[in-house]
């Protein structure tokens, strides 16, 4: 398959829209602190893995807007290898 401007991105689809919708909608307290339900969490997981782009302004992730950011923050737990790679690791101490 050949790619194009539009099918390749720097930025994961699931960052993209959670982000979006956390600029649009998360001016709450605690937005990445506090943990959304664990059932909304993984049942948004799992319309972006099906290659879906869930309508994030459904009343389930409205009503809690937390599952949107937990989501961002097990996207970047589940890496392969963190975002702050080891070899930067050095600098940082």
């Amino acid at each position: 398959a050949e790619l194009t401007n539009t099918t390749c991105s720097l930025v994961p689809q699931v960052l993209k829209s959670c982000t979006e919708f956390i600029e649009k909608h998360g001016i709450v307290d605690g937005i990445y602190r506090l943990s959304g339900i664990a059932s909304n969490i993984q049942k948004l997981r799992h319309e972006f893995d099906s290659e879906q782009i869930p309508d994030l302004t459904k009343d389930i992730y409205i009503q809690d807007i937390h599952c949107v950011g937990s989501l961002c923050k097990l996207y970047f737990r589940e890496l392969p290898n963190p975002l702050l790679t080891y070899q930067l690791y050095e600098k940082f101490s």
